[in-house]
């Protein structure tokens, strides 16, 4: 019996010792867990004029006066495999772990509450031009001829759907497309960061069409 004691002596020494590191370990991930979540911000329509103001050209018209999230739904393959790859190291200094997964899943919330914007043109730079006036610059823009340029002097129109943001306001997705012309077109989803009180373009992803 004497000769066991030290032996039990000993395993509940390394047994404690055990216990104490692993609840170390626990508490030290719980810090890391919780020094490193992002909180999520409140995205309001304020947020979506800001955006707006800041990457849309000033001499253009908007042809969709009431904005829809992308279909993320119907198409959430092709998302997947268009975000995912954001939240991985990449070459691109620019585009590389800008994303988490749960910030995917907060994207994909965002786009199924469906929500919509009624665009205020009041908050917009943009002219909230008449249907007549559209169809006339969208005439303009098909034309060769261009003796009414004074007239018409837009760059072009967009359709938009709304922006979708990243869990903490820093990162902003925008599907959108734009027509300005004969052979000048473009149709993408533009990835934004916001950067000294200013949204920047950074990249695009998924299928980018051009002429």
């Amino acid at each position: 019996m004497k000769k066991l004691l030290p032996i039990i002596f000993s395993l509940l020494i390394i047994v404690s010792c055990k216990q104490k590191n692993e609840s170390e370990k626990q508490e030290d991930l719980t810090e890391f867990n919780e020094r490193n979540k992002e909180p999520i911000i409140e995205i309001t329509d304020s947020d979506y004029y800001n955006f707006l103001n800041d990457v849309l050209e000033d001499k253009t018209i908007i042809e969709s006066k009431i904005l829809k999230y992308p279909d993320l739904k119907n198409n959430s393959d092709y998302w997947r495999e268009i975000l995912t790859p954001l939240t991985r190291t990449s070459s691109d200094e620019k585009m590389s772990e800008i994303l988490t997964d749960s910030d995917i899943e907060y994207i994909f919330n965002q786009s199924s509450t469906e929500r919509k914007l009624k665009l205020d043109f009041d908050k917009l730079k943009l002219d909230n031009v008449t249907d007549e006036v559209l169809k006339n610059v969208s005439d303009y823009l098909q034309s060769e001829d261009r003796t009414n340029q004074k007239k018409y002097d837009y760059f072009g129109i967009y359709n938009l759907t709304i922006p979708i943001f990243s869990k903490n306001k820093k990162y902003a997705f925008f599907d959108n497309s734009f027509y300005c012309g004969l052979l000048c077109a473009y149709d993408g989803i533009d990835v934004y960061e916001f950067k000294n009180g200013k949204w920047e373009s950074i990249g695009s992803i998924g299928i980018m069409t051009m002429s």
